[in-house]
């Protein structure tokens, strides 16, 4: 065993990912801080003009993909080097999800609506 944990000080391949580590955890900080400048400039655009800034959306999710990415190589959980050694990860389309939120939202409205009112009667 003793022999195992001398070979693993000595493998190149070893210190080589604690390297990339040490830069992918420099990155995420930065992300994290470009995230903070992403919600502010969405949350201004909102309350000035009542309406999403779609490019903002799409930029806010592939940048949340890009952490997850960098947390998921952080943690052992993935041999994959996130970007800028990898590929920046794409955000789908977020239309089709919202459209979707909003008709649940309003059928979980309606049916609370009308539980309450069997309740009210009984």
């Amino acid at each position: 065993m003793k022999e195992e944990t001398v070979k693993s000080y000595k493998d190149k391949s070893v210190w080589m990912r604690g390297l990339y580590m040490l830069i992918f955890m420099l990155l995420l900080g930065v992300a994290e801080f470009v995230s903070f400048v992403v919600i502010l400039i969405q949350f201004l655009t909102v309350l000035f003009t009542a309406e999403t800034n779609e490019k903002l959306v799409r930029f806010g999710k592939s940048l949340s993909l890009y952490q997850y990415e960098v947390m998921l190589f952080l943690t052992y959980n993935s041999e994959d080097h996130p970007y800028p050694m990898g590929e920046w990860p794409e955000a789908a389309e977020t239309t089709e999800v919202a459209e979707t939120a909003d008709t649940a939202d309003i059928s979980d409205i309606s049916d609370t609506s009308d539980t309450s009112e069997t309740s009210d009667k009984k």
